[in-house]
């Protein structure tokens, strides 16, 4: 698959790891490294990327600088940007979402963590849908659901509540799935929504306010057990984003 990736990071090895990632993951992917903000503003001028990959602090140009400048250009205003950070607390997290972030990395990061991440940017699916669902075969699907969630919640809208399991979690957005009733009274698109995350040792639990912006059938089939279900959201309380930062930390572990 061919990708043009962007990886920024004043550690070289780091740069050299991500490169070694991205071209297992996409043999035929093109990679630039720069090890500045300042160098990577060069590259930018120069040539068009699907993604980049920036680390956080760094000389001359931090990340941050990076991304706003990035946010500026006509040519990256939608253009995944992808934060690698150490840092997790709340300030540092709302100020990459005020300044356009797409997602973020906590470092020490794996090779399967980052490539689903790049994988859900560019083409919006984890790395099991790059393994293969087809568009008539559920197998894959169900396998993949088969897999331990990556935690519950409960979704609220003016459909009802539903207990759901969460597929795909970041700081903007999360995918659940729930259970295709009777009743068939799914959420509507569009639809305000809150989503109850509960922290995985159970001793708190962040509403997170947003809206439904897809709905689908889980497998191609009518009568399929499951429907996903993705919710954006739209809340940008640090106390509440902190808890997302600390759980999707939690879970990558």
């Amino acid at each position: 698959m061919n990708v043009s990736v962007l990886v920024v990071d004043d550690a070289k090895a780091i740069c050299t790891h991500v490169t070694r990632i991205v071209r297992n993951a996409y043999p035929k992917a093109s990679v630039v490294s720069a090890f500045n903000g300042r160098e990577a503003q060069k590259c930018l001028e120069g040539a068009q990327f699907n993604i980049i990959i920036c680390d956080w602090e760094m000389p001359q140009m931090s990340g941050l600088d990076l991304l706003k400048w990035v946010r500026q250009q006509d040519a990256y205003k939608s253009v995944p940007f992808l934060m690698v950070t150490s840092r997790g607390e709340r300030d540092y997290i709302l100020k990459a979402i005020q300044a356009g972030v797409s997602d973020y990395l906590g470092k020490p990061f794996s090779a399967a963590s980052l490539e689903t991440k790049i994988q859900k940017l560019l083409f919006g699916k984890t790395s099991e849908a790059k393994a293969g669902v087809s568009s008539t075969g559920s197998i894959a699907q169900q396998k993949s659901f088969a897999k331990k969630p990556k935690g519950l919640a409960q979704l609220r809208t003016s459909k009802g509540v539903y207990r759901c399991a969460i597929k795909d979690l970041s700081l903007r957005d999360v995918l659940v799935v729930i259970k295709n009733e009777d009743s068939g009274a799914f959420p509507d698109i569009l639809e305000q929504a809150v989503v109850d995350i509960e922290q995985i040792s159970g001793d708190s639990v962040a509403r997170i306010n947003g809206f439904v912006s897809r709905l689908e059938a889980f497998d191609n089939r009518i009568d399929t057990p499951f429907v996903s279900v993705k919710v954006t959201f739209v809340d940008d309380d640090p106390e509440k984003l902190e808890h997302i930062s600390k759980y999707i930390a939690s879970i990558q572990r």
